[in-house]
């Protein structure tokens, strides 16, 4: 075909309806950009364009007075080296074809074929190109094409703005094909997944975050959660540690509450899952046996289509009572082409994380003497503590634990050998497997999904591993032309072993101490129980530091989890009426969690310090050599939705959908704990079959927890050419978990947004397209299990008594069993609740190639439960009552360029979310200190005041170190300090705390601002918070033909956290290891540093709770990284007509760590994330 018949073609083909939009525009000497602006706002046609192709293009001079779109075109592009072609309401942009002929001499032969796209529909102007050559030609109005090859095997190559870029290889003797194109959305055509439907990008007016299937394949780890960090605003994913038993906690624009509930909502499909509590690392752990795990580490990452946070109540307030922390929305793949295809995705990883420096055995051995040296207490004498007699027995040797430290003792131990606990039983490059196996397909009728993963990963310490086998079958039929059945089923199988030490455990062992020795099981024992006699004496035989043989534990008493999870939904869709869709769904999940102890007692108590003698641990049992656990939990979810959507266009501007239904969900949990004592006989695994032994000595309980939610949900979304934009949303929802006349609560949601880019008044050239929204929405929240059926009271009758009367002498009566109400019941108790605003706008600028989002929010959550103080005379606990306020507010911002230099193909992004987070409202205004609200982050000492975060850390300020008893003198005598109890024994080398409150006054209840020359309780401040101020990310994409490299950096700033592994390993008071920054503590010799002296009693207080211990916890981290390369269309040739796609790649996670924490990790020293390198492969067939 030559070019002008193809230029015919392109120039001619206008619909008729084209003719029939009027347009009326006069511009003289402005861009080609300008006056598409201008056509589109008048006449609603979108226009496709590669930004490349409007590149330097002259500018132009139109003037058309309510005339025909086809005509105004023809000016815009006479003169111009473009094309372009009007279909439906697009008008597609590309630059003219300029075709060439191969040298004469080239045998030639002729080939034809047709296009089409997924939908089946002729695409009409497809530039069908040789690759490597000129020859290149383009479809006519049926699809069609012809055109003149070599005689070889020859790639050709297809393209049309808005759709896929296809190679395909026809071989020698081929003369015909026909190819399919699968559509390439713009940014606003994007469709994302939001409550109860679907939604293009470009008409969102709530607050949405989304993260597609490219990102998710990436991460190494097992949760896909981790696709979410540093790729979304707003939403901040926090490791618990780098144990794989341990999924990560979400926080969606801050925490929302101290009632240890600020986690999403999970919603799969359509089906709701229970959110993991925070602050509980039973829940959160996948061998949790209390509430069903995280369904994050139960799907196969590669069945996840994509993930939506909906980050604000506008959003997530069709979810109700439930979506007050947000809504995350994961939505799995399912089949698309028009053929089979079937994937196969391996992937190895090796991983490594770091260690303690600790001290070698010598270097403590001078710490340990020193501690005592240092002692001005007469009852910690060097003399009583070294020997404790002048000639120590084997009994005081095997008893006391000074001896080993003294140079002239026998027993002195400075020049033993060190033994590393952490480098032998940390596994050193520990191998992970993630392979998946996947075939998927459709046709006009039927689309069909299978799928099968298996995931493998040594979480690297001490035998601590998950294993887990996943399934998944998607099938959808349109059995009619009006009624769509499907199925949607997913399958997990996961085992996991997690014996419970970590590095701080390791870390805590003397020196001394050996792993390997002469048991028979290869492991050397703690204690030596017969070594004075036959009588069980239970000696540590390396003095009283002495800890448990963690590597012969995991070998003889290695819990084990078994979980295995059936979840899915079955559903008909029915369109009796166009634009009307009825659909029903049954949702089902059934959980069956197995929790396995094996204890062999008679051997593992020689690896316990504590030693206890097995014949007399379990006294009607003498005769055991075990014990054995076992707890199961089963529970069963049914969900059931009945929906009705409505949409409707009117007069082509006017565009209304309409969503109603109603969801009620049922959920039973069972749990049963057996056990024995009585194990005679040492079962082999697995899972201890007939349990070896008489089951006469043992106990079991049963307890079961039934809940359910009903909610009825509404939606009316309106837009007006998709320039105003309207939605309202309400439900009404009832939980059991309140009383009758408080179980029902009501949230409602509005938002709106305004397209200003397509008014006739806004005219800048730069700005492609910029949207202005907004909204205010209430969600709740019933998930707080402090206060889960407080309306009603508990009758205790196990252990209460009273006496009655008098007899056999006993005055005060005889004991006699009875009940009690042991708590006083609120029936009034209600949600907590939040109501957010939220506004904020979206731009595309540059031709499309540069994207900004800037979003400001406000959440108030109301209604904390709280208990209230009541007289000791009622007897009872405290009730609780909806009290508590807290506010979160926050910018969201990202920024993103992306565009293409030939075949080079880039785009960065960076995105940066600051939030504050404040209490406004307390009981009687009176502060709260929780232990381990934010896991080991705060070290038990979080204070919720009103005006401050919830993240506050307290404690005491540092001043400094005495360095001479003068100092010491002044300062007691000026500011005495109530927890020093003899200021005799405190000598320089000591710290000293600052005064900097005072007791409370009749205006200052709790503390005085002024300070009283007295340190106290009172002079404990704010020394930290352990809430980030702000998360950020950036994210580098590039492509070069059949390479590519994706680059994922994440970090948190202006955030701090106790150091508890310092504080634990830097106090120098105990008989335990210490870190290797104790080298460098206080002595007379060495005055110029900030670690204390060593001296055993801590008499001046050095190591209380102190900014001495807060650190800044801001890191930055290579988050992930993946460099791949695919093979072109020659190679892949040579490999046969299978394989059609073959990408091999390399990669890893946290490669780069920057921070200013002085140990190991700011997210988890005593687990912390491992170094990770991957490589793997991703085949198309």
């Amino acid at each position: 075909m030559r070019l002008c018949s193809i230029t015919l073609i392109i120039c001619i083909h206008v619909s008729v309806f084209a003719f029939g939009q009027k347009v009326t525009i006069n511009r003289d000497n402005v861009s080609l950009t300008t006056v598409i602006k201008e056509i589109k706002r008048q006449s609603g046609y979108n226009f496709l364009y590669d930004a490349g192709a409007l590149f330097n293009t002259p500018r132009i001079t139109v003037n058309a007075s309510d005339a025909d779109l086809a005509e105004v075109l023809e000016q815009c592009f006479d003169g111009l080296s473009l094309d372009y072609i009007i279909r439906d309401n697009y008008v597609i942009i590309s630059k003219k074809i300029l075709s060439g002929a191969e040298p004469k001499n080239a045998q030639q032969r002729q080939i034809s074929g047709q296009v089409t796209s997924s939908k089946g529909e002729r695409l009409e102007g497809v530039t069908v190109r040789v690759e490597n050559s000129t020859i290149v030609t383009a479809t006519d109005a049926s699809g069609g094409f012809r055109m003149v090859v070599p005689s070889q095997s020859t790639t050709l190559m297809f393209s049309l703005l808005g759709f896929e870029n296809q190679q395909i290889t026809v071989g020698q003797a081929q003369t015909s094909v026909d190819v399919t194109m699968t559509p390439s959305l713009s940014d606003l055509d994007e469709v994302v997944v939001v409550g109860f439907g679907e939604r293009r990008r470009g008409d969102l007016t709530g607050s949405i975050s989304t993260v597609t299937a490219a990102d998710i394949g990436r991460i190494p780890q097992a949760s896909p959660q981790f696709a979410l960090q540093g790729h979304t605003t707003g939403v901040r994913v926090a490791p618990v540690s780098g144990n794989p038993n341990e999924a990560p906690q979400i926080f969606v624009r801050g925490v929302g509450t101290w009632n240890g509930a600020s986690q999403p909502l999970y919603v799969v499909d359509g089906q709701l899952f229970e959110p993991p509590r925070d602050g509980n690392e039973d829940v959160i752990s996948s061998g949790s046996l209390r509430t069903p795990p995280n369904i994050f580490n139960l799907i196969n990452a590669n069945d996840i289509e994509s993930i939506s946070v909906l980050k604000d109540a506008s959003a997530a307030a069709i979810y109700g009572s439930r979506a007050a922390n947000g809504v995350v929305l994961i939505t799995t793949k399912r089949g698309k082409s028009d053929r089979p295809i079937i994937e196969f995705d391996a992937n190895m990883a090796v991983q490594n994380m770091p260690t303690f420096d600790m001290l070698a055995t010598e270097q403590f051995v001078d710490i340990a003497r020193e501690m005592y040296e240092n002692s001005r207490n007469p009852d910690v004498s060097i003399a009583r503590n070294l020997y404790g007699r002048d000639e120590p027995s084997d009994a005081v040797r095997l008893t006391s634990f000074n001896p080993q430290f003294d140079p002239e003792s026998p027993y002195y131990i400075a020049d033993r050998t060190t033994y590393n606990w952490q480098e032998e039983l940390v596994d050193r490059n520990a191998l992970n497997q993630n392979h998946s196996l996947r075939v998927s397909g459709a046709t006009p009728r039927v689309d069909y999904y299978l799928s099968g993963g298996y995931f493998d990963q040594n979480g690297g310490i001490n035998k601590n591993r998950l294993k887990r086998y996943t399934g998944a079958i998607n099938l959808n039929v349109k059995a009619t032309d009006w009624a769509k059945v499907g199925v949607n089923y997913k399958y997990t199988n996961q085992t996991s072993t997690n014996y419970g030490g970590d590095l701080e455990a390791l870390a805590y062992a003397p020196p001394w101490q050996p792993i390997y020795g002469s048991h028979p099981s290869g492991y050397e024992t703690v204690i030596d129980p017969y070594r004075l006699g036959t009588t069980w004496q239970g000696l540590k035989k390396y003095g009283q530091a002495s800890i448990e043989n963690l590597a012969a534990l995991a070998d003889f008493n290695t819990p084990y989890f078994d979980l295995e999870r059936n979840f899915g939904q079955l559903y008909v869709e029915l369109t009796p009426l166009k634009g009307l869709v009825l659909r029903g769904s049954l949702n089902l999940d059934y959980t069956s969690q197995d929790r396995w102890g094996l204890d062999q007692m008679v051997i593992t108590n020689l690896f316990r310090p504590v030693g206890q003698d097995p014949r007399l641990q379990y006294p009607n049992a003498p005769n055991s050599q075990a014990r054995i656990e076992h707890r199961i939990n089963n529970s069963f979810n049914y969900q059931t939705d009945f929906t009705a959507s409505y949409t409707k266009i009117f007069a082509s501007k006017h565009h209304l959908n309409v969503v109603a239904g109603v969801q009620d969900q049922r959920h039973r949990r069972e749990t049963v704990n057996l056990n024995s004592d009585n194990i005679t006989n040492i079962p082999e695994n697995p899972r201890y079959t007939g349990w070896g032994g008489d089951l006469a000595n043992n106990n079991s309980f049963y307890s079961w927890n039934h809940r359910f939610w009903f909610g009825m949900v509404g939606r009316a979304s309106y837009h007006y050419n998709s320039k105003y934009y309207l939605d309202v949303s309400m439900r009404r929802d009832a939980s059991n978990g309140f009383a009758r006349d408080f179980r029902w609560g009501n949230f409602y949601a509005v938002s709106g947004a305004w397209r200003i880019s397509s008014e006739p008044f806004f005219n800048v050239e730069f700005v492609d397209d910029l949207k202005i929204h907004g909204g205010w929405g209430e969600a709740g929240n019933d998930e707080a299990a402090v206060g889960r059926y407080a309306f009603l009271s508990r009758v205790n009758t196990g252990s209460t008594t009273y006496r009655w009367g008098s007899g056999n002498g006993d005055a005060i009566g005889i004991m006699q069993l009875g009940a009690t109400v042991n708590d006083f019941p609120n029936p009034s108790l209600s949600w907590e609740v939040a109501s957010t605003v939220n506004v904020g706008f979206d731009a595309l600028l540059l031709n499309n190639r540069l994207n900004v989002t800037a979003e400001w929010y406000r959440r108030i959550t109301s209604g904390i439960l709280q208990t209230v103080s009541l007289p000791l005379s009622v007897g009872t606990s405290n009730p609780l009552f909806n009290i508590g306020e807290l506010e979160n507010k926050g910018v969201d911002l990202l920024v993103g360029f992306k565009d293409r230099a030939g075949a080079f193909n880039y785009g960065i992004s960076g995105n940066i979310s600051f939030v504050s987070n404040m209490v406004t409202k307390l009981y009687n205004d009176q502060p709260l200190l929780i232990s381990g609200l934010h896991r080991r982050h705060a070290d038990n000492v979080v204070r919720i005041e009103e005006g401050r975060s919830i993240g506050t850390i307290w404690g005491y300020k540092a001043g400094g170190i005495f360095q001479t008893q003068q100092e010491i003198d002044e300062h007691f005598a000026n500011t005495p300090d109530n927890l020093v109890t003899n200021v005799s024994h405190v000598a320089p080398g000591d710290m000293y705390f600052l005064d900097v409150h005072g007791n409370p006054t009749d205006e200052e209840r709790f503390y005085s601002t002024t300070p009283d020359g007295r340190i106290n309780d009172f002079d404990r401040t704010e020394i930290g918070n352990v809430l980030p101020g702000y998360t950020y990310g950036v994210n580098l994409n590039l492509g070069w033909k059949g390479l590519d490299l994706v680059v994922n950096f994440y970090g948190e700033g202006d955030v701090d956290k106790v150091n508890s592994s310092r504080r634990r390993f830097e106090s120098m008071s105990g008989v335990h290891n210490q870190l290797a920054t104790t080298v460098d503590r206080w002595t007379p010799t060495n005055t110029n540093t900030d670690v204390p002296r060593a001296v055993v009693g801590d008499p001046a207080g050095n190591n209380r709770m102190s900014d001495r211990w807060v650190e800044d916890a801001s890191f930055f981290r290579l988050n992930t990284w993946q460099l791949g390369y695919s093979l072109q269309n020659s190679a892949l040739t040579a490999l046969g007509n299978t394989v059609s796609s073959l990408r091999v790649f390399v990669g890893g996670h946290n490669n780069i760590y920057l921070h200013r924490w002085s140990t190991l990790d700011p997210v988890n020293d005593a687990f912390p994330l491992p170094k990770t390198f991957t490589m793997g492969l991703n085949a198309r067939f």
